[in-house]
């Protein structure tokens, strides 16, 4: 190509040469193409449209070129999820529009952890198979990715093996510009793994991917995806699990940083008995916008879900928190339920919370959804002071429990420990205004009270 296209006047002949780069086999093209068709027949996103009222489209740019090669002598990050593990199966780097490499110690037979160009042409079978199965092309984001990706992952674990250490994946954005990716991770009947995909990077870059998980009967997949960009990265992702029967999804996302992340945390549940666990926390500071827009889709009988988000926000941070739990007609006896909580911890922050329930059937075995905005509590930070400790450090314990909650579900060694470990950097760097003159009065009022009860007793 001359000239590399962009995201807002990408044509099919830019899409046949990204296909032709790739060497892509002839059902890959034509996959793409498909893809491409029904990209081409939507629109990108206005302020104006539902999903994107609270994040203003125009703060992810269309007009970068999109990269198709890995940047030379990036170092590998030093920090992360992807190192909070002592012991790793196999280690994949993806660097701005290219894949830069894959390290796996001994891996069960048949397990395959590779880039996704050379899966598909290496084992064809396997990715014709499940390859958009899971996300299709109805959002333009997701797409424009499926027609478009330069590099991607593959991760393919055969009926009955575990995996006992994670899988680690790093992406990385060095240069500028558009960087369009696809992770696709299968787990088969009765299998079971952990994928860990840690994204980072400070370049002047809009990254838009996807990370497709698909997970057969019986099995156990769990996917804990880190969203720690810089300032001036824009990201829009799609994170969607298919769930067979009485599988188990469990979906975690920490989103710790970058100008505008927009993360759509799915997941469909497809067979009898299927079960997700949905888990994260979020923290916005400066002028980050941060939103997580999930459709937890129950689609067959006895299906079961759990979805958790917390998060915390300073200086003019501003997040967005909107989950749709949608029972279809047949499914029979499903549970679910939703929780999002926000704790406020400067007078610019904002948090939007909305949840959402559509409920097409009478023969439910319990649903609900909670959630809520508010600041630290004060009679507890008035419990703290009173066993000596400073205002602010009560502040920040407050903080780390709330985030503890969450982060001690996930089922990842060592993810815990590392996220705390930034989210406390982040509390100790942001302002802790905390209060207004009103709640300071009120804490007064409880002090004064429980100093004259104690001297009454």
């Amino acid at each position: 190509m001359s000239t590399a296209p962009t995201p807002k006047a990408l044509t099919e002949t830019d899409v046949l040469a990204i296909s032709a780069g790739a060497d892509d086999p002839t059902w890959l093209r034509d996959h793409r193409q498909a893809a491409f068709k029904a990209f081409s027949d939507l629109q990108w996103p206005q302020v104006r449209d539902e999903d994107w009222r609270f994040t203003n489209p125009r703060r992810i740019p269309l007009d970068r070129p999109v990269l198709t090669e890995a940047t030379a002598g990036v170092a590998p990050r030093d920090a992360g999820i992807t190192v909070s593990s002592d012991e790793t199966a196999a280690r994949v780097r993806i660097v701005d529009g290219g894949f830069a490499g894959v390290e796996a110690t001994a891996l069960p037979e048949g397990v395959i952890v590779a880039d996704l160009a050379t899966a598909a042409a290496e084992h064809p079978e396997l990715v014709q198979r499940h390859l958009g199965t899971a996300v299709g092309n109805d959002e333009v984001y997701a797409a424009f990715a499926a027609s478009a990706w330069t590099t991607g992952a593959f991760v393919y674990v055969p009926a009955e093996v575990e995996i006992e250490a994670p899988l680690a994946i790093t992406v990385q954005a060095a240069a500028d510009g558009t960087h369009v990716q696809w992770v696709l991770l299968v787990a088969e009947r009765h299998s079971k793994a952990t994928v860990l995909l840690d994204q980072s990077g400070d370049a002047e870059a809009t990254v838009i991917n996807v990370v497709e998980s698909v997970i057969g009967d019986g099995a156990t997949l769990n996917v804990v995806t880190a969203q720690d960009w810089g300032d001036h990265v824009s990201h829009v992702t799609t994170h969607r699990g298919r769930v067979g029967r009485d599988a188990t999804y469990q979906q975690s996302e920490i989103t710790l940083g970058g100008n505008t992340v927009y993360v759509r945390p799915d997941v469909w549940l497809d067979g009898k008995g299927s079960n997700a666990e949905m888990l994260g926390v979020y923290f916005p500071t400066g002028k980050e916008k941060f939103e997580h827009r999930s459709l937890i889709f129950h689609d067959a009988d006895h299906s079961t879900s759990d979805y958790v988000h917390k998060g915390a926000l300073s200086d003019d941070g501003h997040a967005t928190w909107y989950g749709n739990i949608r029972i279809a007609p047949d499914a029979k006896q499903t549970v679910s339920d939703e929780t999002n909580r926000n704790l406020i911890l400067s007078p610019g922050a904002k948090a939007d919370t909305l949840p959402f329930l559509e409920i097409e059937t009478a023969d439910v075995a319990a649903c609900g959804h909670h959630s809520s905005v508010g600041q630290v509590d004060e009679v507890q930070l008035w419990y703290l002071q009173s066993r000596g400790i400073s205002r602010d450090e009560a502040a920040r314990m407050l903080v780390f429990a709330f985030f503890a909650e969450v982060l001690e579900r996930i089922d990842a060694p060592g993810v815990a420990d590392t996220v705390l470990a930034d989210i406390e950097t982040a509390v100790r760097q942001a302002p802790a205004t905390l209060m207004d003159p009103r709640r300071d009065a009120a804490a007064r009022h409880w002090a004064a009270e429980s100093t004259a009860a104690e001297a009454n007793a």
